[in-house]
């Protein structure tokens, strides 16, 4: 049996998805168990950039790296073991950041390329639809900004504004379906790439991208409606 920490209601749920992934390989367990240590991810990445900075490196590459390590760490663990997962977890995760680092290669669109690519199109593609794709593009870029730490030449008005539109931004997030919710989550939060979020949700690359899409034009829609939010493009 899997160590776990948490209220009751809580620790029943994720002993579930231990049992459903550990005995079943269930491909959602394994999902859920990812995003459920997407806080501690995060909490460990910022120690690592700190111990282990890199001049090339970009917050989000560390965290990139990171979740690879989660998922090869959930790969190979061994809940009847008894080992609490986080110790278990935390060599690959450290693992993964510091290969990851040593491999680095400053390329901006190659570490991201599903944003580039969602405005390709082809010769016969109508002029709205490349408009569509351009503006959802945008949003995409807008959430990520949405997601990033204040900046230190901002004022307070500056970060009072920004708390306040990614405070907005993450009502939307939550809103959303699940699938979509864990996409955007893994794609903007985590830095996962369509291809690594297809193989933990156990479907193709296309429909990542497809949810992607709904997802960006879920939280645009939201923002049109809202009165009191002035987007700065």
């Amino acid at each position: 049996m899997v160590a776990v920490d948490g209220p009751g209601a809580e620790h029943e749920q994720l002993a579930a998805w231990w049992t459903d992934w550990a005995q079943h390989r269930d491909a959602r367990a394994r999902t859920s168990l990812f995003f459920h240590y997407g806080g501690w991810i995060r909490i460990l990445t910022a120690r690592l950039l700190a111990v282990y900075p890199h001049p090339l490196a970009e917050w989000g590459d560390y965290i990139h790296f990171a979740s690879l390590g989660l998922l090869q760490a959930l790969e190979r663990f061994e809940p009847e073991r008894g080992v609490r997962f986080q110790t278990f977890a935390e060599p690959f995760i450290k693992g993964a950041v510091l290969k990851g680092l040593s491999c680095y290669v400053q390329d901006a669109r190659s570490r991201h390329p599903d944003r580039s690519n969602q405005v390709a199109y082809d010769e016969e593609a109508s002029f709205e639809v490349l408009v569509n794709a351009a503006v959802d593009l945008a949003f995409g870029f807008f959430l990520e900004m949405g997601i990033a730490e204040p900046m230190m030449q901002e004022g307070p008005q500056d970060i009072y504004a920004r708390a306040a539109n990614r405070n907005l931004l993450q009502d939307y997030v939550s809103a959303l379906p699940p699938r979509e919710r864990q996409i955007i989550e893994g794609h903007y939060y985590q830095q996962l790439d369509f291809a690594v979020l297809g193989e933990l949700m156990g479907i193709s690359r296309a429909r990542v991208s497809q949810l992607h899409r709904q997802a960006l034009q879920r939280i645009r829609a939201g923002y049109e409606q809202a009165d009191d939010l002035d987007l700065k493009w």
